[in-house]
């Protein structure tokens, strides 16, 4: 892993060892997750730990998916520069901004970030390459995560992830840069289990609204 997403994965093992040692995210969602949008659907048990494990997953994924896709768009003469070094920056002043209350949910705009960029620049070369460059399905990770932080922070952090995708410069690729992309790509789909779909094994769901349903936050 290259310095720029060690970096970025060092403040988040920091971020999870203060959840390890405090719990203060688990314990914040006792008062959040009643508010939650009545489509997601929770276990019936101990549906804090869920979540708190869920964001975990959500955030430890970054840095390895993001220098893939870095790597892919470096193949295809792509300059992902841009994309890394606004990410970079908003994971590396964290602790400067919040020394005292370094956490998951300090780091949890951040990551949200990140994973919305992630999913706009495969959505915008799914077409010239005829296939997804990440084969994920964040929809409903990042729904369940734009509940936790709330509307209006979400939809600042989605307009940030827009301008990052202008800034994303997208040239029209040559045949010999897209067989190079398309390569990197398939080397990747041989890694078994590296793209896990962490709503779902957290055993969170998106369903219609139907009778009100009861968290149990007894944990």
């Amino acid at each position: 892993m290259s310095d720029d997403y060690q970096l970025i994965q060092q403040c988040i093992d920091r971020a999870v060892a203060a959840e390890q040692a405090r719990g203060r995210f688990r314990r914040s969602l006792h008062d959040t997750l009643p508010s939650l949008h009545r489509s997601i659907h929770l276990p019936p048990r101990d549906a804090p730990l869920h979540i708190t494990c869920f964001v975990i997953r959500y955030i430890q994924a970054i840095p390895g998916w993001l220098q893939r896709l870095d790597e892919m768009c470096h193949a295809g003469g792509l300059n992902f520069h841009p994309v890394r070094e606004l990410v970079l920056h908003s994971f590396s002043e964290i602790p400067e901004r919040q020394p005292h209350e370094h956490g998951l949910g300090s780091i949890l705009d951040e990551a949200y970030l990140a994973h919305r960029t992630m999913e706009e620049i495969n959505d915008l070369l799914q077409p010239l390459c005829g296939t997804p460059l990440l084969p994920m399905d964040p929809m409903v990770a990042n729904l369940v995560v734009r509940e936790l932080l709330g509307e209006s922070l979400a939809c600042q952090l989605d307009d940030l992830a827009n301008i990052l995708l202008q800034r994303f410069e997208l040239a029209e690729l040559d045949p010999a840069r897209l067989v190079s992309m398309i390569l990197h790509k398939q080397r990747y789909e041989d890694t078994p289990g590296e793209w896990p779909d962490f709503a779902h094994h957290m055993q969170i769901e998106m369903r219609p609204p139907s009778l009100p349903r009861h968290v149990d936050l007894s944990h």
